[in-house]
């Protein structure tokens, strides 16, 4: 199936284009956000490494070529991203580049941790509605209870509560599953795996 999609990929199809649209996009966002720590940009530099891809490709020779473009094209707009917002943070763009000395294994570890959220998001999914959110405003964008409990109208003992159940649950769903899922969410939630190791 996934050589179909290339043969159609590299035969000007653009529904193949989509197929890897819903295969990586969402990794790839997570993965720019990473960077950029702005949902917005993430999200447009995402759109525009698929449209450098479809440029480009005549020059894709296969699915792990196509992959390694997308997270290329992607690190490169967010670095160019960061240095066009100016000096305030040159410094970041800096230290990307330093730490992308060896641009292959950076890239490789960091292609990992992405997809590897992506999984926990997906499980994220499954809560209800106020705990999706309650998790969302607080681990992936940082917010304190105060901030929390004015943006959704809740009492700051709600947001707790909410929080609290989320975490119990999605501990839950990962404790019995992969380990480098499980490890993804404790760093996410900014949890010690020692601290749950006998729960």
């Amino acid at each position: 199936m996934e050589s179909g999609h290339f043969e159609q990929f590299k035969a000007n199809n653009d529904r193949a284009l989509s197929v890897y649209f819903d295969r990586y996009s969402r990794a790839l966002i997570l993965f720019a956000y990473r960077i950029t720590e702005d949902a917005e940009v993430s999200e447009e530099v995402v759109q525009d490494a698929y449209v450098k891809l479809w440029t480009a490709r005549d020059r894709i020779e296969s699915e792990a070529h196509l992959k390694s473009f997308l997270y290329q094209a992607t690190r490169n707009a967010c670095i160019d991203n960061l240095r066009a917002a100016g000096s305030r943070i040159q410094t970041s763009a800096a230290e990307l580049d330093e730490n992308l000395s060896q641009p292959d294994a950076d890239l490789l570890a960091r292609m990992i941790h992405a997809e590897t959220l992506q999984l926990v998001y997906l499980e994220v999914k499954k809560l209800s509605p106020t705990q999706q959110q309650v998790f969302q405003l607080t681990f992936i964008e940082g917010l304190s209870t105060d901030e929390i409990s004015a943006q959704l109208g809740m009492t700051a003992n709600a947001v707790f509560i909410a929080r609290s159940k989320a975490l119990s649950t999605l501990q839950h769903m990962f404790k019995g599953r992969d380990l480098l899922l499980y490890l993804a969410f404790l760093q996410l939630a900014g949890l010690h795996p020692a601290a749950h190791a006998t729960t």
